[in-house]
């Protein structure tokens, strides 16, 4: 029997020096595929910058060589692609725009037709801000009390529709002439 024990025992040693061994060298690639990575993105932003310095380069040698025309396809080409870009960026201010406009007042609603974005963000954030808050006080009505007279020379029905306020006022009644005595 203590040979089987001395044979598990030796399984569970192995397996977690396995497992530290692995572990380590999981780490080493990443470290390594980390340190690739940020070769490649170094690599790319050096290459879009040295492209904008040959573009700019070749725009200054066509106007050198007094090569108007070129420059100017060039340019209006550059022109046409961001044309679509400016489209859909007016379309989302514009919509951004009705959607906080909606948020103000009507009578405020013409007066901020014509601002810019940042100001219809500012004002709709100070005008919900400053909107007060539901009043603390239930939906109780306080009706003002009536003096009831005497109650000897009501109805029926006025007596039973006043019926607490009489014993109120006799509970008090009853209270001042003790307080009397």
């Amino acid at each position: 029997m203590s040979e089987e024990n001395k044979v598990s025992n030796e399984a569970v040693v192995e397996n977690g020096a396995e497992g530290v061994v692995q572990e380590s060298a999981q780490s080493e690639h990443i470290a390594e595929s980390k340190k690739y990575r940020k070769r490649a993105q170094d690599a790319e932003s050096q290459l879009a910058e040295l492209n904008k310095k040959l573009e700019a380069q070749e725009n200054t040698k066509l106007k050198e060589k007094e090569e108007f025309k070129t420059l100017s396809e060039k340019l209006e080409a550059e022109n046409t692609s961001l044309n679509s870009y400016k489209v859909k960026y007016d379309t989302l201010v514009e919509q951004r725009k009705n959607v906080l406009l909606e948020k103000l007042p009507e009578d405020k609603r013409e007066q901020f037709t014509n601002k810019d974005l940042d100001v219809l963000e500012f004002m709709v954030s100070e005008l919900a801000s400053k909107t007060p808050n539901e009043p603390n006080a239930r939906g109780t009505v306080k009706s003002i009390k009536k003096p009831l007279g005497d109650w000897t020379e009501m109805s029926a029905s006025e007596k039973r529709d006043n019926w607490d306020d009489i014993v109120k006022a006799a509970i008090e009644k009853g209270k001042s002439n003790v307080n009397k005595i």
